[in-house]
């Protein structure tokens, strides 16, 4: 391992945005950047990382709460290091222009607790079957796009980018 040490904290509703992470992590990993992936409401210190990567869902255009939270409470720390945001959904769905303008609002809407080197929209799942039913009656009232439309090629592609991006940022340290 080349020392340079990465979280990867993530916000989840339904797990989606969970596995993106996972398919982040194991990038990192076949990069040699060693990494801890944890839910951003379980995450303790940060300070002894070298780059955070943050990634949430967009439910009705923001952020989880949990991600924004988890944003406002490591404001201090997320300046001094090396931050990258990934946010997914399938408001993006089918991907284009505006709908990723929408889900990059949504981490733009952080800037007053973190400034992300990279963005990254991705889009996401959505099975109505595990829907809670607060979440199943907007969906019937929206009528949101229904499947996976995850890209896990365009997922490992930005995940390489990304390591190679980290181990710059840790290089020029």
């Amino acid at each position: 391992m080349t020392g340079t040490r990465t979280l990867i904290a993530y916000a989840t509703k339904y797990g989606t945005t969970k596995e993106i992470a996972e398919e982040i992590q194991d990038i990192l990993t076949e990069n040699g950047i060693e990494s801890d992936l944890i839910n951003v409401m379980e995450t303790g210190s940060i300070d002894t990382y070298d780059a955070v990567i943050i990634g949430s869902p967009v439910y009705m255009g923001k952020m989880l709460i949990e991600a924004r939270d988890f944003c406002q409470k490591y404001m201090q720390f997320l300046a001094e290091k090396w931050v990258a945001i990934f946010v997914d959904g399938v408001s993006c769905c089918p991907p284009g222009e505006e709908a990723e303008r929408t889900l990059i609002a949504a981490i733009d809407e952080m800037k007053d607790y973190v400034k992300p080197a990279v963005k990254k929209v991705f889009a996401g799942s959505l099975d109505p079957s595990v829907l809670i039913e607060a979440d199943a009656q907007i969906a019937d009232m929206v009528h949101p796009p229904v499947g996976d439309f995850r890209d896990h090629e365009a997922i490992r592609t930005w995940a390489r980018e990304i390591a190679s991006a980290i181990l710059e940022n840790n290089n020029s340290i």
